[in-house]
């Protein structure tokens, strides 16, 4: 391996020939007997090249059928001096780099390698280090498979490498620490010509960093490790934000329902289970018509709470939360008839799409009328369905919640929201999970806001244990797993004010205003 620093025996001889294709879902349309435009249609729109002359339609047509050396079109296409018709076929291709490929390849056919676009403003221009110039991988490159093959890829990047060969992936490993052209060279054994190109062609594509020997030390730094837009970026969070954006993939991406599906949608609702089984109290609209304040009050009022009164939840105040914020609403049936699969619900709070994926699911220390345990929420029915999970993870769930929330004692209720991925899944393309962290935010707000107007203490956690949740209620994560999770009790009777230094700025004191004016509804309420 070259981690081991030994040679490795792909010893070979041969020469490296680039060669050029467009994007495969790039369409060309030629000018009728030499009149007309020449017209590429792509993923980003159609791009016109006006009078193009017969070196162009013969070069393009030749690339839309797969990788070419441009030198067997315009001979010296590429070396310096090639001439007038080379330098006007260099400047039409410039105008089309969102669709043009660069592949290497051995001069005996074998592909190595393909630079692929993947944004409508990706360029490309390589230019072969010199062998003593130290390069990594960046720490934002991933390495995945696609279509049969690897491929290198990077939220900084608008192309992507395609590995069509060992000697590519490899090359690549090599580059895992910082390695120059001469050392890459004598751990493969091939031709110093070849690493030369191949690490060009993954440095202009950003997969590969230069660096710079240390002011102080025998080591290498690298710009990206110091540059301030992307020190506190991880890996993974800035590919999901690249990924689940338009702009910067040439994934799919929107309503594309799970093209070639072979399993039967995701229902809507889970089936009921009778069986163990608590009925929640109904709220009466009249009722909280009447008691709750304007919501300017519970926006305004609004705030994380970490500390908890004495008395317990009731059933009540958690049914008429869950009904509040959570019920199904409505439902359009399955065609089929079935009531229990119905294709859309309707709920309290957004959903992208009306997808509706989130589960809920209670973990109970304090409330009156329920024992100790884990119980999941049935919307339609307005009933909790105990959960059988072993004490001791009912325990762990609560112990981290305290923990994460810095809770001086267990949260007297923790809502899990869990998502059936599926029901996201085989809507979206591209941004699914993305999607699903909306829907979560749009509960919590609710959760909140609700919470708040109920005279509730109510703090949304910044995360939790997808394992320990799956296995404390019994799911499959791959499938089913948490995605959110919210703690609740009751107000303590008396709340410290935070002694912080508030500098006041747009209407500061509508906060104060508003908490005062809520205590005194809540304590009407109460009353």
């Amino acid at each position: 391996m070259p981690g081991s620093r030994t040679s490795h025996p792909l010893r070979t001889h041969y020469d490296v020939v680039e060669l050029w294709s467009l994007r495969q879902d790039t369409l060309v349309e030629f000018p009728d007997d030499g009149e007309g435009d020449l017209v590429l249609m792509t993923r980003w729109g159609d791009v016109r090249l006006p009078g193009p002359d017969d070196t162009l339609c013969q070069t393009v047509e030749r690339m839309s059928y797969g990788p070419v050396s441009l030198g067997n079109v315009v001979p010296g296409f590429g070396t310096p001096g090639s001439g007038a018709e080379a330098a006007r076929l260099a400047r039409a291709l410039d105008t089309l780099q969102s669709v043009v490929v660069r592949s290497l390849a051995t001069d005996t056919g074998r592909l190595l390698l393909s630079v692929v676009p993947i944004s409508a403003d990706a360029r490309f221009v390589p230019r072969e280090p010199r062998d003593d110039v130290v390069h990594r991988l960046s720490r934002f490159a991933s390495l995945r498979v696609e279509e049969g093959g690897l491929c290198i890829e990077s939220p900084l990047s608008a192309v992507r490498v395609s590995l069509h060969d060992v000697l590519a992936a490899w090359l690549a490993v090599c580059f895992s620490r910082p390695t120059s052209v001469r050392e890459a060279t004598a751990l493969l054994g091939v031709p110093v010509s070849t690493v030369r190109s191949a690490v060009g062609y993954l440095a202009e594509a950003g997969l590969l960093v230069r660096g710079e020997p240390q002011q102080s030390g025998d080591g290498w730094e690298f710009a990206e490790d110091r540059d301030p837009a992307l020190v506190d970026w991880s890996p993974f969070d800035l590919m999901m934000h690249a990924r689940s954006r338009l702009g910067r993939h040439d994934g799919p991406s929107g309503a594309t329902y799970e093209p070639g599906a072979t399993t039967s949608p995701e229902p809507a609702v889970l089936p009921p289970r009778r069986a163990g089984t608590t009925a929640l109290p109904y709220p009466r609209l009249e009722q909280v018509l009447a008691e709750d304040p304007p919501v300017t009050l519970a926006l305004e009022a609004l705030s994380m709470v970490r500390s908890y009164g004495d008395h317990p939840l009731t059933l009540a105040q958690l049914g008429k939360l869950l009904y509040r914020c959570a019920r199904v609403r409505s439902l359009v049936a399955d065609p089929a008839g079935d009531p229990y699969a119905p294709l859309v619900t309707d709920r309290p709070y957004p959903s992208l799409g009306a997808t509706y994926a989130l589960e809920l699911y209670l973990t109970v220390s304090r409330c009156e009328g329920l024992d100790r345990g884990s119980y999941h929420y049935d919307p339609v029915h307005h009933t909790l369905r105990r959960v059988e999970a072993e004490p001791v993870l009912v325990d762990s769930l609560l112990a981290q919640a305290q923990e994460t929330a810095q809770l001086t004692g267990e949260p007297p209720l923790l809502i899990t929201t869990t998502a059936r991925f599926r029901r996201a899944t085989r809507k979206y393309s591209g941004f699914a999970y993305s999607a699903l962290l909306k829907d979560v935010g749009a509960l919590h707000q609710t959760l909140y806001l609700v919470c708040t107007a109920m005279g509730l203490a109510p703090c949304a956690l910044s995360t939790g244990d997808s394992d320990l949740a799956a296995r404390a209620l019994g799911l499959d994560w791959r499938t089913e797993s948490s995605i959110g999770e919210f703690v609740l009790g009751t107000l303590p009777t008396a709340r410290e004010d935070r002694q912080e230094r508030v500098v006041p700025v747009n209407g500061s004191d509508w906060r104060r205003r508003c908490v005062e004016a809520l205590r005194r509804i809540v304590e009407q309420v109460a009353r």
